[in-house]
């Protein structure tokens, strides 16, 4: 049995990652059951991307805790029903585990990744996979005392050992990193990549770089933590450009309230300046697909070890970045050779698109390029691959992959 737990998220966030999950254990255990535990709400939308019914696939749910965190004393009564709903859960789970079960965390409540290694140890002979979200980033990188608390929890999870417990970070400079900063041990970390990909129906061909207007967005959410106040100040730089016509530049994405003091009507954002306001998956796939570039202007230390939805959108429907050269840009772009263009700064940025604008017969090659360098990267991101390298990898740290 293989028992898949989610024990965080209470509604719709990580839909796509949970069901990425459960379709690529399926793949590497191809003959075990396997049990998807979580928040009911969550349960059910996981549950209706499986069109087809798997016999070996099944879904269990626990209760949604709905509390109004109005006041300090439903923070801490809130905090409390999750540390005691991941204990009994986990408890539960572990106690039922027979010799050859295992037990996959896609994501739980950051006090409780400790009690997770503290319960797991009471079941040494249970394998246990724990996936390792973005804030683990605030373990070298914390900016406030709320990310310094949660990378206080990390640290002494890295800290207590448990026999057959297995990381799973979802970035591989993410596992560079603990494994250099000795957080972590090679026995005990494993590394994929599991882009969100949305359903291949609503992929569009790519757009050529032929055209009147030049199209380029920010994609994702939008707000002060990706440094998105930049792209307005980036506007104001090519607003000559926007207002004859030949440059569009838009968020395609939610207005988070940080981003409020910046908007401008030299950026589009498709809700009318409407703050917390989501666009629908149709509008927002249509409005990525029409883009010629996405823009991102993560900082130097900004998604080094997370995994950004965003950036796999902008892989998905194959458009060639414009970005802030990062830690995690530079990896990806080795690896993966030219996916777009990487800048020091807004000033190169600024440059940068003008010769997009200018020197248009050498940047419509370049796009070609670019756009089939994205291909060959998003060609190995499918489920089938992933699996394959998750079991080698598996199979290296000598876990039973029957």
């Amino acid at each position: 049995m293989i028992y898949i737990i989610e024990a965080f998220v209470e509604d719709y966030l990580h839909v796509l990652a949970n069901v990425n999950i459960i379709k690529i254990f399926r793949k590497i255990y191809a003959d075990k059951p396997i049990v998807f535990t979580s928040p009911k709400k969550h349960n059910e939308q996981v549950k209706e991307c499986f069109k087809t019914q798997d016999t070996l696939i099944s879904f269990e749910s626990v209760a949604n805790l709905n509390v109004a965190t109005t006041n300090i004393f439903n923070r801490v009564y809130l905090i409390l029903l999750r540390i005691h709903r991941d204990i009994s859960l986990l408890t539960r789970i572990f106690k039922n585990c027979k010799p050859g079960d295992i037990v996959v965390v896609t994501h739980i409540y950051f006090p409780c990744l400790v009690l997770l290694k503290l319960i797991k140890k009471k079941y040494p002979s249970v394998t246990t996979l724990s996936v390792i979200h973005g804030d683990v980033e605030y373990v070298y990188y914390p900016k406030t005392i709320q990310q310094k608390i949660v990378g206080f929890f990390h640290k002494l999870m890295f800290e207590i050992k448990a026999k057959n417990f297995y990381y799973i970070f979802l970035t591989p400079i993410s596992k560079q990193i603990l494994l250099e900063t000795k957080r972590t041990t090679y026995a005990e970390t494993i590394a994929i990549e599991l882009p969100p990909f949305p359903d291949e129906n609503g992929f569009k061909s790519v757009i050529s770089l032929s055209r009147e207007v030049l199209r380029i967005g920010h994609v994702g959410s939008a707000g002060v933590r990706k440094n998105v106040h930049l792209f307005y100040e980036l506007a104001f730089n090519l607003k000559e450009e926007i207002e004859s016509g030949e440059l569009q530049l838009s968020n395609v994405g939610v207005l988070e309230t940080s981003i409020e003091p910046f908007l401008s009507p030299l950026i589009v954002d498709f809700v009318n300046q409407t703050i917390n306001k989501p666009l629908s998956r149709e509008k927002y796939n249509e409005k990525i697909s029409n883009l010629h570039y996405s823009i991102f202007f993560y900082g130097k230390d900004d998604f080094i070890l997370r995994s950004s939805a965003a950036f796999f959108d902008a892989v998905f429907y194959e458009k060639p970045l414009i970005a802030l050269r990062n830690t995690f840009f530079n990896d990806v772009f080795e690896r993966e050779g030219e996916i777009g263009y990487l800048c020091e700064n807004l000033e190169e940025m600024t440059i940068l698109i003008n010769q997009l604008l200018t020197q248009k017969k050498y940047h419509e090659e370049k796009y070609d390029i670019l756009v089939e360098n994205i291909r060959k990267y998003k060609s190995k991101l499918t489920i089938d691959i992933i699996s394959s390298d998750l079991k080698s990898d598996l199979e290296s740290l000598g876990v039973n992959v029957q």
